[in-house]
């Protein structure tokens, strides 16, 4: 197998939190759990900062469709941290 992508590997941790049932993303998720996932199930060590550069450009774009993501919202929390919502389906 060839080395997976910083997208690639995005899209894995998506599509797992989704088969759990999980369908929120906030951005403490992509800065702490998704780089201990990309080293630890990928062998691969990025910083946050990769991560969050990768997430802007897959929510902006049609590469979640991949995963069965069509749209991806901002949902409103009590916490100043952003979360966003996987809203999946046609």
């Amino acid at each position: 197998m060839k080395i997976p992508t910083v997208k690639y590997i995005m899209k894995k941790w998506l599509r797992h939190k989704l088969d759990l049932g999980l369908d929120t993303v906030a951005s403490h998720e992509i800065e702490t759990d998704l780089v201990t996932y990309g080293k630890e199930y990928w062998g691969k060590l990025h910083t946050p900062s990769t991560y969050s550069r990768a997430w802007r450009d897959l929510k902006s774009g049609k590469e979640l469709d991949d995963i069965d993501v069509s749209k991806v919202r901002k949902v409103k929390t009590k916490s100043a941290e952003t979360t966003w919502r996987l809203i999946t389906g046609g």
